[in-house]
């Protein structure tokens, strides 16, 4: 078995607009999802979903730049979740069971190994 992380790539960003009843709705229907993956004993590590801000720290040749407004990153990536799998074959169908395709229909689902060093 290896891990592998799931990353939730454009995630709708409009939660403050929803209802406590929905967001208590998709918040059952993750909890489930994470229920059965740690019953599977392939749960990793839940991760989480990331707030909006930030900062991206990136080289220009004097020294760091940060740039607050990430808005190429927010757009990207909205939360992560670490499973474990025999194949990516396995893991991308352990991301497919996930809810938020169901909740971000425009969103999409990254899994990709991490690494593990030889020894």
């Amino acid at each position: 078995m290896a891990d592998y992380v799931v990353l939730y790539e454009g995630g709708a960003g409009n939660w403050q607009e929803r209802s406590p009843e929905e967001i208590q709705k998709v918040m059952e229907q993750w909890g489930a999802w994470f229920k059965r993956l740690e019953a599977e004993g392939v749960l990793r590590n839940p991760g989480a979903a990331l707030s909006k801000g930030g900062a991206v720290v990136k080289r220009n040749g004097k020294g760091f730049v940060t740039d607050t407004s990430m808005a190429e990153v927010k757009e990207l990536i909205g939360g992560y979740t670490v499973i474990a799998a025999s194949s990516l074959e396995q893991a991308t169908k352990i991301a497919e069971g996930s809810p938020f395709l169901v909740n971000n229909p425009q969103g999409r689902i990254r899994v990709q190994p991490v690494w593990e060093p030889k020894a």
